[in-house]
């Protein structure tokens, strides 16, 4: 008996010693985020069998994404989604979990509360890292994150929910200057025809 309970200590042990260390890949890669003004990503995405390709802008908590039918921009509070087709922008204020599905980069933020944390199938090249959510309110079941060994930047984000997963792969990753609030508004007189739509 005193033996089984050994091995359940050691298995513990080595558990919660897994999930620090996973943990603090993330706090890195957060922190090399953090340092700089702004990230310009360009990405594929592939979302139940759609790909399509794609930009980020980040600054912070705030974005904007461009797709081949779509720009998005969040300034920390208020979504803007233009879709070029119907030139309708709808207007919202997304819970984060909602922002999380917007944007690739919200496992910068995401990871430190509500989620289990665990290394995935590490390489030479990266770090694997795998969020299981804890709580079932989470549209965010499951994400699989794999981080740049050298640089800490990522590389590969998938993140799994009730429906169809969203799969990204990062093609280049460029560190920018501080840029203005207004680029991450929407801006009417760029849109002239646009119809708003506003779901707030």
């Amino acid at each position: 008996m005193k033996r089984f309970f050994l091995v359940m200590w050691c298995v513990t042990l080595a558990l919660v010693a897994n999930a620090q260390a996973a943990k603090s890949v993330l706090d890195k890669a957060s922190s090399e985020f953090r340092k700089c003004p702004s990230v310009n990503v360009t990405f594929e995405v592939a979302i139940g069998g759609d790909v399509d390709s794609g930009t980020i802008l980040l600054q912070g908590n705030k974005f904007r994404t461009q797709l081949t039918n779509t720009i998005t921009w969040f300034d920390g509070k208020t979504m803007w989604s233009y879709v070029k087709d119907n030139e309708e922008v709808n207007v919202t204020e997304p819970k984060p979990s909602q922002v999380a599905k917007m944007n690739p980069y919200a496992f910068i933020d995401m990871y430190r509360s509500g989620y289990d944390i665990a290394f995935g199938v590490n390489t030479h090249d990266y770090f694997e890292v795998v969020l299981t959510a804890t709580n079932e309110k989470n549209s965010i079941k499951k994400a699989v994150i794999r981080i740049d060994r050298f640089s800490y930047q990522p590389k590969y984000i998938l993140m799994g929910g009730s429906k169809a997963d969203i799969e990204i792969k990062v093609t280049s990753y460029k560190k920018g200057k501080k840029q203005a609030d207004t680029v991450f508004k929407f801006n009417k007189k760029k849109y002239p025809s646009a119809e708003i739509i506003d779901l707030r």
